[in-house]
């Protein structure tokens, strides 16, 4: 309809646009007349000569002529327009009626055929009521008791069918279960393959010079003798060219010993004060040194938000092993096996890497913290900085003697055993000897007149600084005595044990 009006108004304004093109030229020409009258009037009574104002005059009216014939161009054009819109708006009418046709008769087809299916319909409904009433003659059942004992019959089939089909999906869960558990364990495995253990008793560092070695050991060995009494570690120089090993069980000894002689080479000035120095300085710098592992630990896994003193006790983990295998390759590699299997079973992944991160926290107190195991006390340093139950949980039951609450925590014991248990990872032998050599210092230092205690070259040899105001010589011979004669009757171990007391006066003064 809006169509057909807009045509209707497109007719009745074509004619009216070319009448007032046609009056719009008129007037053009009128003044254009007006003009030449007025030029004409003007050179008429001005002083110019007869020939300039016939030249003007000739010039006038062929300007005036050119604007004629550009006006009358522009009318034809318009009157070109003008007719082939009314040519398509023409064509377009005639478009709009055959289609107005054509939905006409189909309209018209439709109704026909809607009365069509609904007779149908009737003609059904009817045919179905009469049969349903023969059936039920022919049956002896009402429709209602047919239902009930075709749904009866149904019923038991789907159950006998639903039977065999869940023992056949049991059966079949069960195997895919156990083949996709291996297949995610083993890509776990795969994808969070770490060293084999390379640091047990004994750290090699290399030194730029040959000559060096020479200033460690000091004249007739002094250089050598301080460190190692200063420290406790074992000092070994001549294994390969530029290297040197420093051997102690303990190994935050070996870190202190480490530093120092780097330190000390460094400076280029060793001697027994000078080293002396180095060691109370390293000493003092080791903590630091732990409070930078521990950050650097929390932030490579992810929670660097962790308490500081949670962070310290991470730190601790790179003087830390457990039967051989350093805490830290331990921990990461535990995050990193936790992380893939709650990935790919759809667990908590967050929860479940913090948890193997902190399941071993308790082994770095064990020593502080009698009677506990070390994975009780992770799970009370875990509730104690953190206030999380679930956490705490998946953190202690890694060992199987605390019922673990969550997938979480099932997982972490997963992961802990893959990472013992792989090839390589640990020696059972080397926690023995850790016990066996920690226990000779403990026998020299249950003494109160011992300053400090350590067991050197492998446990062959435990060397005991006694406080030289509370013993004499002769009872510095005698302590040493008692020691080896207790380490004799209570201790295990292969060939013989030397023990070295050492008293040391020293007398300070200052000159001003």
């Amino acid at each position: 309809m809006e169509y057909t009006i807009a045509i209707i108004v497109l007719v009745f304004l074509i004619p009216v646009a070319v009448t007032v093109t046609y009056i719009l030229q008129q007037r053009s020409a009128k003044e254009l007349q007006s003009k030449l009258d007025e030029v004409k009037a003007k050179l008429s009574v001005s002083e110019l000569t007869q020939t300039q104002a016939e030249t003007k005059l000739v010039e006038a009216e062929k300007k005036a002529q050119q604007i004629t014939l550009a006006a009358e161009e522009r009318a034809r054009a318009g009157n070109n327009r003008l007719a082939e819109s009314e040519r398509r708006l023409d064509e377009r009418e005639r478009k709009y009626v055959d289609l107005t046709k054509k939905l006409d008769e189909r309209v018209v087809s439709l109704d026909a055929q809607e009365k069509a299916l609904e007779q149908s319909r009737t003609e059904l409904k009817v045919r179905s009521d009469d049969m349903a009433v023969q059936f039920e003659k022919i049956a002896g059942l009402t429709k209602k008791q047919a239902e009930d004992k075709l749904m009866q019959q149904a019923e038991k089939d789907i159950n006998s069918w639903m039977g065999s089909k869940i023992h056949e999906a049991e059966n079949q869960i069960q195997t895919e279960s156990e083949n996709k558990a291996k297949e995610i364990l083993v890509d776990a495995m795969q994808r969070s393959a770490t060293d084999f253990v390379s640091e047990t008793t004994s750290t090699t560092f290399s030194i730029p010079d040959e000559e060096l070695k020479g200033k460690i050991v000091g004249k007739e060995g002094r250089n050598i003798r301080t460190f190692e009494r200063l420290t406790g570690v074992d000092v070994i120089i001549d294994e390969g060219p530029g290297l040197v090993t420093v051997s102690s069980f303990d190994p935050i000894r070996r870190e202190v010993a480490a530093l120092a002689i780097q330190k000390l080479l460094k400076d280029g000035r060793v001697h027994p004060g000078a080293i002396e120095d180095a060691v109370k300085n390293i000493k003092q710098d080791l903590s630091r040194e732990i409070l930078k592992t521990g950050r650097k630990i929390a932030y490579d896994t992810g929670f660097p938000d962790l308490p500081e003193e949670i962070i310290k006790l991470l730190g601790r983990f790179k003087y830390r092993f457990s039967y051989g295998q350093n805490l830290v390759k331990h921990s990461l590699e535990m995050v990193n096996l936790g992380q893939q299997l709650a990935q790919e079973i759809g667990a908590d992944v967050n929860l479940t890497k913090k948890a193997c991160l902190l399941h071993d926290l308790g082994k770095v107190l064990t020593y502080e913290i009698e009677g506990k195991p070390h994975h009780h006390i992770s799970g009370d340093i875990v509730r104690k900085y953190l206030k999380d139950e679930k956490l705490a949980n998946a953190v202690e039951s890694h060992h199987g003697d605390i019922e673990p609450q969550s997938i979480e925590a099932v997982l972490v014991s997963i992961a802990d055993a893959i990472s013992g248990a792989r090839p390589g990872a640990r020696r059972d032998s080397y926690e023995e000897y850790v016990k066996r050599v920690k226990a000779l210092e403990d026998i020299a230092r249950q003494y109160g007149s011992v300053k400090e205690a350590f067991a050197i070259h492998a446990g062959r040899e435990v060397r005991v600084i006694v406080k030289p105001e509370e013993l004499t010589d002769d009872e510095a011979r005698t302590l040493s005595f008692k020691i080896a004669k207790e380490i004799e009757d209570k201790q295990n171990y292969p060939g013989s044990v030397k023990v070295t007391v050492i008293r040391e006066m020293r007398f300070e003064s200052e000159a001003s």
